[in-house]
């Protein structure tokens, strides 16, 4: 029997009439502006409920605590379809809350007595917030601290007073905590578990309160007892003036371990379906180990969700357990399992669909007719269809739960989300290297903040399939891109594949020396080889040109030529990290390799190749497992080889001086398709993009052919500071590394530290084009963190400790009487007239500032 709901709603209904019944002094205008219930508003099922709690907001700001606000009347008008509200309020008295022998904040005060929260005073309420202000004194080493209440509220005209007279006493400090007696557990594994601390830098005073103790006995007592210890006593002390140093604090706990109980012979019974061998596996009793309640409760559940998600919804599970005879300290226990009548599916039906096609959903059903009933099979068929990005809404149920059939339908009803979404967005980044405006000739950059807006439409359900069209534009001083990205996950009918197509067009300012202007399209496939491994196989065509180009005017026609280039390429990503934006354990291994060929299109011929390995290890005794240190390193190692007709040309170096050619005849590796390095997720001894090669002219980089970078990272627990929290923690770095013209020259300087004369960087003569940028320049810093939702904002501050020198030419002198340079004035004509005539020798800046959201790799 099918039963269809027909209804009509018709015209939503809006805020009629608003009165109110109050004291003389509010006003309904007051009244109607607090709770946001104006005439003619739209009325939904929250309407009342908010409006009454901003009216109680409003008055808790007053300290009306004690406020009563309820809609009095609700009236429905069919003729003009309005609803008429009458609010009555009931302000009550002003509650002052105050202690008095003590200063307490009025946070402090709000935050600890549930007065202020539950809008009621009784008995109750204020011995808790006594309780709760005791323990916030005795937290911050006032262990002697005492609170009472100066009798019930006192009524003073409008004001009720309630007073806790506090006697904080000495400050003391909690130096040692001892635990004696111990043999089954590590002393360290017992004070891992406990939530006394000594003091330290970040607790001053150590972290100390009776609830605390109370609290770290109940828990270290559990641990025995789930561990067979039956009897275990654990015996708290506080010693004051511990060593003889007054004030000073320790916490010495004595531990009675008692007997072990362990089970002597378990037995299973009942189970028909499964035999004993596959339900062991499921548990954790068996003869020899430690007997508890606490795992037996444990096997219970686990027992029956196996039942559960094979088909018997019935199935009951009873435990006996009884001292085996002339055996002491051991357990006969028996599990009796009641296996009941098995369900199986009859029918899967779904329902919501609109514009999602059918076989999309049934291809994501882990569960079907004849299967046994699985509680599990219908949370993963829930599970895959969220996956698909389409449903707002899944829910799974059985039709008839509670009936006696042997098989039951399963419904699958489904809400399908919006199909478009617009997000946008409004960033800043913070940095040293931030590129000048072009032509400005500041080789260097300067430390600055880059504005930024994003833009991004998506059409989810296409064409009635689980493909995703997405539109996303960006704006920013460094970057405008417009990028068209097409995908189609399940590619082939595979669930390990998907499908990529993509097109954009950028403007980047890539270093300062150029802006690369990019419209390029690709096709990928991505293969999923397991959870953690992934293969990407792609095709790139690519129009690239780099303009704005300040580097020696000699080279511009050669670097400046558009640039096509058609390229297959290769990725292997393996990712085992616990958390991609803040990891801390795990390993990141990645490995991209392309040849761009005459054959595929290409005006250039090279290959690149580029891996990085990154891992992660926590450690630290005595800890929570979200507060360990972490040490993080991470090695990019990348290679450009140039063949054919097409070369790599060194700084300062022209196609004629190295092939007797002119450039025109042999095309060099484009300056956009260059390795790059510098900036807060690289190399933090530099700013943006300003490692290796520079032009021996304008001083302006020119990235390479060869990458070398070692980053590592020592990355601290938390502190807990005001207001902070335990939000923030700290990092310290050490990253070297640098740019190289070729892997040659990477591979032969991989073990030099400093740069090669530095000296003939700043000689104003031709020598000044030999200097050498080869070298693997080494930066030390140390990082802010600061935990968010999004990831960790992160601040970083290095300090390098060999940057390069290198010459440059200025427009302008660069003090009063400086003659022009003849090498400056040689290199830099224009329509035989130098441009740059002014020598210059720079160093890169030792100091380099970074601000960005998540961890730097």
């Amino acid at each position: 029997m099918a039963i269809v709901f027909h209804m009509d709603a018709g015209p939503q209904a809006r805020v009629g009439k608003v009165s109110a019944k109050c004291d003389p002094t509010c006003s309904v205008a007051e009244i109607q502006q607090i709770a946001k219930l104006k005439p003619k508003e739209l009325v939904t099922i929250q309407t009342s409920s908010r409006a009454l709690e901003r009216l109680r907001k409003r008055y808790q700001k007053r300290d009306r605590l004690l406020a009563q606000v309820r809609i009095a009347e609700k009236s429905y008008r069919s003729e003009t379809n309005t609803v008429d509200y009458t609010i009555e309020i009931t302000p009550g008295p002003k509650v002052e809350i105050v202690a008095q022998g003590f200063k307490l904040s009025r946070h402090v005060m709000r935050r600890n007595v549930p007065v202020f929260e539950e809008n009621a005073i009784d008995t109750d309420l204020l011995n808790e917030g006594r309780n709760n202000l005791l323990n916030y004194l005795q937290s911050r080493g006032y262990f002697d601290a005492k609170v009472e209440l100066k009798g019930p509220p006192a009524k003073n005209g409008d004001q009720l007073d309630v007073v806790y007279v506090v006697n904080a006493g000495a400050r003391h400090k909690l130096v040692n905590i001892q635990i004696a007696g111990n043999r089954y557990f590590r002393t360290s594994d017992l004070r891992e578990r406990m939530q006394v601390q000594p003091a330290s830098r970040v607790f001053a005073y150590g972290r100390f309160s009776q609830r605390l103790l109370a609290g770290d006995v109940l828990s270290l007592t559990n641990t025995y007892v789930s561990n067979g210890f039956q009897n275990a006593k654990i015996t708290p002390e506080v010693i004051d003036d511990f060593a003889g140093h007054e004030n000073d604090v320790a916490v010495k706990l004595s531990v009675e371990e008692g007997p072990q109980t362990l089970v002597g012979d378990f037995h299973l019974s009942g189970n028909e379906t499964f035999s004993s061998g596959q339900l062991q596996a499921e548990i954790n009793t068996a003869p020899g180990q430690p007997f508890s309640e606490f795992r037996i409760a444990q096997d219970r559940d686990n027992l029956l969700n196996y039942y559960f998600n094979h088909g018997f919804p019935r199935a009951t599970f009873d435990a006996t357990a009884a001292p085996l005879p002339n055996q002491p300290n051991r357990m006969d226990v028996t599990f009796t399992i009641n296996e009941g009548e098995r369900v199986f599916v009859n029918q899967v039906y779904v329902s919501g669909l609109v514009h999602t096609r059918p076989y999309v959903v049934d291809r994501e059903l882990q569960i079907g007719p004849g299967d046994p009933l699985s509680q599990i099979d219908m949370l993963q068929t829930q599970k895959r269809l969220y996956d698909l990005g389409i449903f707002s809404q899944v829910d799974t149920a059985v039709q008839n739960p509670n009936g006696n059939e042997s098989q039951k339908n399963v419904l699958v009803d489904v809400e399908e989300a919006k199909r478009y979404t617009f997000l946008y967005g409004l960033g800043l980044e913070f940095q040293t290297g931030q590129p000048s405006a072009i032509g400005t000739n500041q080789a260097l950059g300067h430390t600055g903040a880059s504005p930024r807006a994003s833009l991004a439409i998506t059409r989810l359900n296409f064409r009635g399939r689980d493909h995703t069209i997405t539109f996303r534009g960006d704006i920013g001083s460094l970057q405008q891109r417009a990028l068209v990205n097409y995908v189609a996950p399940r590619w082939l009918g595979s669930p390990n594949w998907k499908l990529s197509l993509l097109s954009f067009y950028d403007n980047t300012i890539d270093v300062t020396t150029f802006t690369s202007r990019r419209a390029e399209g690709s096709i990928q496939a991505e293969q999923i080889i397991n959870k953690a491994s992934t293969m990407d196989y792609s095709f790139t065509y690519r129009q690239v040109k780099a303009s704005n180009i300040s580097i020696s005017p000699v080279e511009i026609p050669l670097l400046a030529l558009p640039v096509r280039v058609g390229e297959p390429g290769l990725s292997y990503i393996r990712n085992t990290r616990d958390n991609d934006l803040d990891p801390t354990k795990g390993m990141y291994i990645a490995g991209t390799a392309g040849v761009a060929d005459g054959r595929f299109g290409s005006e250039r011929d090279f290959s690149h190749l580029l891996i990085q390995n990154a891992s992660y290890h926590a450690f630290g005794k005595n800890r929570p497992q979200d507060k360990k240190f972490v040490f993080a390193r991470r090695t990019t190692v990348g290679v450009e080889n140039a063949f054919g007709n097409t070369l790599i040309l060194p700084p300062g170096q022209s196609c004629l001086e190295i092939t007797g050619s002119t450039c025109s005849q042999l095309p060099v590796i484009p300056l956009a398709e260059r390795f790059l390095s510098g900036g807060g997720n690289s190399h933090r001894g530099f700013g943006l993009n300003q490692a290796g090669p520079r032009d021996p002219v304008t001083g302006f980089p020119l990235g390479g052919s060869g990458l070398f970078l070692n980053n590592m990272e020592l990355r601290l627990p938390p502190v807990t500071l005001p207001y902070a929290q335990d939000n923030m923690s700290f990092a310290l770095f050490w990253d070297a590394g640098n740019v190289f013209t070729d892997g040659r020259l990477m591979l032969d300087n991989l073990v030099r530290w400093r740069q090669k004369n530095p000296s003939i960087c700043q000689q104003d003569s031709p020598a000044a084009k030999q200097c050498d940028f080869s070298y693997i320049s080494n930066a030390l810093g140390i990082g802010v963190r600061y935990r968010t939702p999004i990831g960790p904002v992160r601040f970083d501050f290095g300090y390098n400790l060999n940057p390069p020198a290198f010459p440059s030419c200025q427009a302008a002198p660069s003090f009063t009487g400086q003659q022009p340079s003849s090498y400056c004035s040689q290199n830099s004509l224009v329509n035989s007239k130098p441009t740059l005539p002014y020598f210059l020798p720079q160093h890169v800046s030792h100091f380099n500032i970074y601000f960005s959201i998540g961890q730097s790799f």
